[in-house]
């Protein structure tokens, strides 16, 4: 039974009992206070209670490390501009300047006057009010400081216990990454919870800016108001080096970038991507110096972006079109066609907070106030509904198709005929169903890339002087389906090494790697039409992947397998880090797994003849040199209808 705080009852003794600070362990001490009369315990109780809350002191007095406070008041004041920067790009609030102002330097006054006197700021007194008047505030002004300074009053006497404090000390917990906070630690950052709002306000109220420096400066200055001035050294000074700083034009920001992309060795498309995008944004918002940048912009840019055409500046003629013309288009068309898709503006934002983020890493802190998250917009599907998945009977169906059972040659290309073309609309269909990889990445293959190891043909996906690979995790060696040998896969690339050719479908070449395989596109979506007719739904070539991988997963092979065939990093460490990328022979294995397409046939099959070098340059799209002879003169043969026809010796 306990008879006051710590004091408890053992047996027929008493002990004392208490838990030490987080700091000191946390851990629960007890002491035996050597009597089991009620009287004496309560007052040797009383005793060591006394004591153990001096000692308790004394171990927390040392409160937060220099280092800690700034780093918490840093994270305050960003903190705090983020939210502003958010509240005035608010549709509600844009074009209100002066009112945004007026609201800025109410709360900032209130929080200094807070962190300066406590609980005695409030309430605000006449002669205060009069002075402010005097300095030219507003009564509109005047009431706004004495409504905050009600409100917020209470966070000078704030614990972890109430509403404030418990923020306090969760914010305090997140910026340092410590858990046990003493009492000295959140009394220290109370102060500087206080000081780094009111700094954030103050800083915004002077204009339309958000700049941390400056409201840092403000922080430091209100934690020390009364510090005396440092005696004068009789040293001269040192003159530091000036530092030159990065340029703040937007172009140049974007030229840095694209350095450091290609650096990395960044995709060029990918980099080409990003770079149009950060020109639109400068297009679109008036943008030449990202000093200017505010987070009003970035909400002005997406309302361009569910403004823009879903398809525009792809033709020669829209190529010089400006933004308003663009717009003005835009008008004139059906809903549907207007507005970029979620998932666009997305990785647009995404494009954006790179950019900012070197920017930041090169000192222009301001930016770090920007927020792209709250702007980005919610997908209207699940992310495995947008691109549907090639189902077994949409492969069979579409494998019927005259392209690999035989067809006639030009424009009838989809009758049924003689002719299987071992070209790239034949070759690359059939690859992506038995390997599920990307269309470049097929389109791309060299003669070298096909081979034996182990006695097992295969695949191998890796950069080359064509084109390169999409990330990382995309270079990867698959074994070859036994159907794709049979229908003369390895037999070509090893004709195609001979001859010297630098790709595997040399019909396919593009002047950019970021097109290799398009030219296949119009005739693999027609073809794709015709089989499935209405099953087609917004079904493409990246389908197979959706049908590969799910016909893996569902005959059970592990996902960690799964990602190695399809070129997908792992999701988590231990995925990506703690296992070996898939073995070839086991690679064949799984590959097995995927079902044979009946009926395709061999490429040429029309032919009885075999194989000719000429056919390979024709059949390849590969011009062989043409031997120049000496003219011999024409004969005439027949009549010509209008005019008799002209023989030139």
């Amino acid at each position: 039974m306990t008879f006051q705080s710590h004091l408890y009852r053992r047996g027929a003794s008493y002990v004392w009992r208490r838990r030490t600070p987080a700091r000191a362990g946390g851990r629960i001490l007890q002491i035996s206070l050597r009597t089991n009369e009620p009287l004496i315990a309560r007052r040797r109780a009383a005793i060591v209670t006394v004591e153990s809350n001096n000692l308790f002191d004394a171990m927390s007095v040392q409160g937060l490390t220099v280092a800690e406070a700034r780093t918490f008041l840093e994270f305050i004041i960003e903190r705090e501009q983020k939210k502003i920067a958010i509240f005035r790009a608010d549709v509600r609030h844009r074009g209100d300047s002066e009112s945004n102002q007026a609201q800025d330097w109410a709360m900032g006054t209130a929080l200094r006057m807070i962190a300066q006197h406590g609980r005695g700021a409030a309430p605000l007194t006449e002669a205060q009010a009069e002075a402010l008047h005097i300095e030219g505030r507003s009564q509109v002004e005047i009431a706004l400081l004495r409504e905050n300074l009600e409100n917020n009053v209470s966070l000078a006497t704030s614990t972890p216990k109430d509403r404030h404090g418990s923020q306090i000390l969760d914010q305090l917990q997140t910026s340092i990454g410590r858990q046990d906070i003493g009492a000295a630690d959140f009394l220290i950052a109370r102060n500087k919870y206080i000081q780094g709002r009111a700094a954030a306000y103050i800083q915004a109220a002077k204009d339309t800016t958000v700049g941390f420096d400056e409201a840092l400066q403000i922080a430091e200055a209100l934690a020390s108001p009364g510090a005396a001035p440092q005696p004068q050294s009789t040293q001269p000074a040192v003159q530091a080096e000036p530092v030159a700083a990065y340029s703040p034009a937007w172009e140049d920001l974007i030229a840095r970038f694209e350095a450091q992309q290609r650096k990395a060795e960044v995709k060029a498309l990918s980099i080409d991507q990003q770079v149009r995008i950060f020109r639109l944004f400068a297009e679109a918002t008036g943008i030449s110096d990202l000093r200017d940048i505010r987070q009003v912009h970035l909400a002005k840019f997406v309302d361009l972006l569910n403004a823009l055409p879903k398809t525009y500046r792809k033709s020669s003629a829209e190529q010089s079109m400006s933004l308003p013309q663009i717009l003005k288009r835009a008008k004139k068309l059906p809903p549907e066609e207007v507005g970029l898709a979620p998932s666009t503006i997305k990785r647009n934002l995404g494009y954006l907070a790179l950019i900012f983020r070197k920017a930041i890493s090169e000192g222009y802190r301001d930016l770090a106030t920007l927020d792209t998250k709250s702007l980005k917009p919610r997908e209207a599907k699940r992310a495995r509904d947008k691109r549907p998945a090639l189902q077994s009977d949409d492969i069979l169906a579409l494998f019927e198709h005259p392209i690999w059972r035989g067809n006639l040659r030009g424009k009838k290309w989809q009758e049924p005929g003689p002719t299987v073309e071992g070209d790239g609309l034949y070759w690359l269909p059939l690859i992506a169903a038995f390997t599920g990889a990307r269309r470049a990445e097929i389109g791309g293959l060299s003669p070298h890339d096909i081979g034996l190891k182990f006695g097992i043909p295969f695949i191998h996906f890796a950069p080359n002087k064509v084109r390169g690979v999409k990330n990382l995790a995309s270079p990867r060696m698959i074994a070859m389906h036994p159907q794709l040998v049979e229908l003369g896969l390895l037999d070509r690339s090893a004709k195609l090494r001979e001859a010297g050719a630098d790709m595997l479908f040399p019909d396919l070449r593009m002047p950019t790697e970021d097109k290799i395989g398009e030219k296949i596109d119009y005739k693999f979506r027609r073809a794709l039409t015709k089989q499935l007719v209405e099953g087609r739904n917004k079904k493409s070539f990246h389908s197979f992947r959706h049908y590969v991988n799910g016909r893996l997963q569902k005959a059970g092979i592990a996902k960690e397998l799964r990602l190695d065939i399809m070129g997908h990093a792992g999701e988590d460490t231990n995925s990506e880090v703690y296992t070996q990328s898939i073995d070839l022979i086991t690679a064949n294995e799984i590959i097995a797994l995927l079902p044979r397409i009946e009926g395709v046939l061999p490429p040429n099959s029309h032919r009885q003849s075999g194989f000719d070098k000429r056919d390979l340059f024709s059949e390849h799209g590969l011009r062989p040199i043409q031997v120049k002879r000496d003219a011999q003169p024409a004969q005439a043969t027949g009549p010509r209808r209008g005019r008799p026809r002209k023989v030139r010796a």
